[in-house]
């Protein structure tokens, strides 16, 4: 019987296969806790994301409060971020005159992402130009916004904006401009915008698509002969009658 010879080359083959076995578990088990940490760390990434975005959805959706109108100057931006605004001792959400605005918008001034509570007042006053995006008037006042200074070099733009129970105008208009709505949704109203009433000076008025339900008068109506009014891609049902305007001639699809 031959014994085996163990030559010592053979000895470091067995050890250099012992230590390549060893290092592989240990490779293995050290990459198994890598991706558990990884993991780890991408769910606790997206739980933080999670209670951050319930966070700023909380403070977004706050209630306001004020007592005097928030004046936005000119050239500002007012972002209420979904903020609901509530008046107190500002005037009723009548018809009358004596209310103040909710807001005032100095000439190229913006107002974006705001809500107007019960009582309305008098909505909000435009100076000039104007861009008013994401407001919603969830029970309009004396009206929802006017044009209190104006030329037909000023554009005021109503963007993706919301109006409900106007008993009587949406929007008035009591000086020239270009007055064009974006996408506004209006229900339950009395006329969607009014041009002062007897005045004969021009103002371009256009209805770009938008939504309008349950009116009991119109969509516009001016005195003016030489006011022009401009629409297209409308929704409208159960609404009175489209336009009150000294001539048809006045009305046209864009």
């Amino acid at each position: 019987m031959h014994n085996k010879v163990v030559s010592e080359s053979d000895d470091n083959v067995m050890f250099a296969n012992c230590l390549y076995y060893r290092y592989k578990n240990l490779e293995e088990k050290s990459m198994k806790k890598v991706s558990k940490l990884i993991i780890s760390m991408v769910v606790i990434t997206v739980v933080i994301a999670a209670v951050s975005s319930v966070m700023m959805t909380s403070v977004s959706a706050g209630t306001k409060k004020i007592t005097s109108t928030i004046v936005v100057k000119s050239g500002q931006t007012y972002d209420g971020k979904g903020e609901t605004i509530v008046a107190s001792g500002m005037g009723d959400g009548s018809q009358s005159e004596s209310q103040k605005p909710i807001f005032k918008l100095e000439d190229g001034a913006k107002l974006l992402n705001v809500k107007i509570a019960k009582p309305g007042c008098d909505g909000v006053h435009v100076y000039g130009n104007a861009s008013v995006n994401n407001v919603t008037w969830e029970d309009v006042g004396e009206d929802a916004l006017t044009v209190k200074k104006g030329s037909l070099s000023k554009n005021v733009n109503i963007t993706n904006c919301k109006a409900y129970k106007a008993s009587d105008k949406v929007f008035q208009i009591n000086a020239p401009c270009n007055f064009k709505m974006n996408n506004v949704y209006c229900d339950d109203f009395g006329k969607v915008v009014r041009q002062n009433g007897g005045t004969t000076w021009k103002c371009n008025i256009y209805f770009n698509g938008g939504t309008f339900k349950n009116g009991k008068n119109c969509l516009a109506r001016t005195d003016s002969k030489t006011t022009q009014i401009r629409y297209r891609n409308m929704s409208v049902s159960n609404v009175s009658k489209y336009w009150v305007v000294p001539s048809s001639s006045q009305v046209k699809t864009y």
